[in-house]
């Protein structure tokens, strides 16, 4: 009887979610109002359950949820936070490259430069993290 209980209150609390704009998840996606955003094996999946269409793909949850939810306000600025996410891949396949060129370099000029350059794509990846982030909690 009390899972019964769980179950009736849990519907309740879902349905009610499903009106408003804070995310939730529901099984293996995250809903805000009428958008979902899905995990895959290529990036996050962001689909419009209206109009049962996929809206875009991207690499990172962050900039997923922020266009979920700008989305889900009425604000259609797509484009924009898709360049952030595209940013964001490159200086993450950059920190990539160069710390396989620093593991497997052996002269210590070239190393330094790319730990230079390591350093730069991390403190890029930073900001415009921080950059997503106020498109997410304001």
């Amino acid at each position: 009887m009390s899972t019964d209980l769980l179950n009736d209150l849990e519907e309740i609390v879902n349905k009610g979610l499903e009106d408003s704009a804070i995310p939730h998840a529901r099984g293996n996606s995250i809903r805000i109002k009428h958008i979902v955003v899905r995990k895959s094996p290529k990036g996050y999946l962001i689909y419009d359950a209206k109009e049962n269409r996929q809206i875009v793909r991207t690499a990172f949850k962050s900039s997923a949820i922020a266009i979920a939810k700008n989305l889900a306000q009425g604000n259609d600025i797509t484009d924009k936070l898709m360049g952030y996410d595209n940013a964001m891949l490159k200086h993450y396949n950059d920190a990539i490259f160069y710390k396989h060129s620093i593991k497997k370099c052996k002269d210590e000029t070239s190393k330094e430069i790319k730990a230079t350059r390591l350093d730069i794509s991390i403190q890029e990846s930073y900001r415009l993290r921080s950059q997503l982030d106020r498109f997410i909690f304001c």
